[in-house]
């Protein structure tokens, strides 16, 4: 369906918020490690710090990807649905390892349960919103 129907401003809204959370949690992730080596044991960062390297890969995946997403459904192309479903599931991985295998509660309750749950919705959020914007013939 090549299609181009207008969006509601409701979709550039999205879009617009998609990019400026996605450039505010690039920010935010690098400082992620420094807070944690101030904020936790010398056991716990330790622990951290034996990040296996797929995790590395998989987390600047899932950033990306997101990242990419939103400059696409800014930009109303389809391959944005993509960029944001390998967000979500990069995402889900990552943050299911972290809280799982890293006993982050000590830490900080925003970083080891707020954040992923907010994290994870609003992936989930733009995968079905481009999802239904493809539908609807917002994306091209």
């Amino acid at each position: 369906m090549s299609t181009k129907t207008k969006p509601p401003n409701s979709f550039w809204a999205v879009a617009i918020f998609s990019l400026v959370w996605n450039i505010l949690e690039l920010y935010f992730s690098s400082f992620e490690f420094d807070f944690l080596e101030k904020n936790s044991t010398v056991e716990e960062f330790r622990s951290i710090q034996s990040i296996p390297i797929w995790y590395a890969v998989v987390f600047l995946a899932a950033l990306f990807s997101e990242f990419l997403g939103s400059l696409m459904l800014l930009m109303r192309k389809k391959i944005a649905t993509l960029f944001f479903a390998i967000s979500l599931i990069t995402l889900l991985l990552i943050e299911f390892y972290w809280l799982f295998y890293f006993d982050v509660k000590n830490i900080s309750v925003v970083i080891s349960i707020i954040i992923p749950i907010v994290v994870i919705t609003i992936a989930g959020f733009l995968y079905l919103y481009s999802k239904k914007a493809t539908k609807n013939g917002w994306l091209s």
